[in-house]
């Protein structure tokens, strides 16, 4: 089983928290960390933007990753949130409970 590592910001504390418990609940991710504020400056419609967002990074199987994307476009309040995956290397202990953790099919 590959481990992937994803990566979202969110606007705020509230939405990263919902979008985490959802995942959760529906068995689709094994753990949720959501951090501290940040300052993000990006790209947007031509412009330079600046917001204030909250990170959460999920840990999950990588044949999962469309279906935790699509959940997290569905609860996401962005128009278009970048949803970044990256594989992750780990010891069988942590992707034995990361196999257990995530039991929704793909």
């Amino acid at each position: 089983m590959q481990a992937i590592s994803i990566d979202v910001t969110c606007p705020d504390e509230a939405t990263a928290r919902e979008i985490a418990d959802a995942l959760l609940g529906r068995h689709l991710v094994a753990c949720c960390q959501i951090g501290a504020p940040i300052e993000s400056r990006y790209w947007w419609n031509g412009a330079i933007e600046r917001a204030a967002e909250v990170p959460l990074v999920l840990k999950t199987r990588a044949d999962l990753f469309e279906s935790v994307a699509a959940a997290i476009r569905d609860l996401h309040l962005y128009e278009t949130p970048a949803i970044l995956g990256t594989p992750m290397r780990a010891d069988e202990a942590t992707l034995r409970w990361i196999a257990d953790a995530c039991i929704a099919s793909s």
